[in-house]
């Protein structure tokens, strides 16, 4: 007996993939990659405000250590790079984190998505 295709957001999951599992997949990607962007951009710009908080001798953002990164800063470019840093600034470190997401091939996008526990109307399909 065959087995009964499956169909995942109105898509039939064939392999080798389909052009509508690319273009659905492709489509979501783009959603993830701004959605993680924002998060950094938020993330960045509450540390870069801290620091000036903090910082009475006018250094400049492009001269903060990677240590004085925040908690959130931290989680959301480990989730991306998959390593840590030391003894760069944070304007290295987001040059980094900004060009592997852009990068990022699909199935990484889809680890992204639960390791930071994004949550979207859609998923990936085609990686069971």
């Amino acid at each position: 007996m065959k087995k009964e295709a499956r169909v995942e957001f109105g898509i039939t999951i064939t392999r080798p993939w389909s052009k509508e599992m690319y273009a659905h997949n492709e489509e979501l990607a783009e959603v993830v990659k701004e959605t993680v962007h924002q998060m950094w951009v938020d993330a960045l710009k509450e540390a870069i405000e801290d620091y000036r908080d903090e910082d009475e001798l006018g250094n400049l953002y492009s001269e903060m250590d990677w240590g004085q990164a925040s908690d959130e800063m931290v989680r959301i470019q480990k989730a991306i790079t998959y390593y840590s840093y030391c003894n760069q600034s944070i304007e290295e470190v987001a040059d980094e984190v900004e060009e592997t997401l852009e990068d990022m091939p699909l199935f990484q996008l889809k680890e992204l998505v639960e390791e930071l526990e994004i949550k979207l109307d859609k998923g990936f399909i085609g990686f069971n």
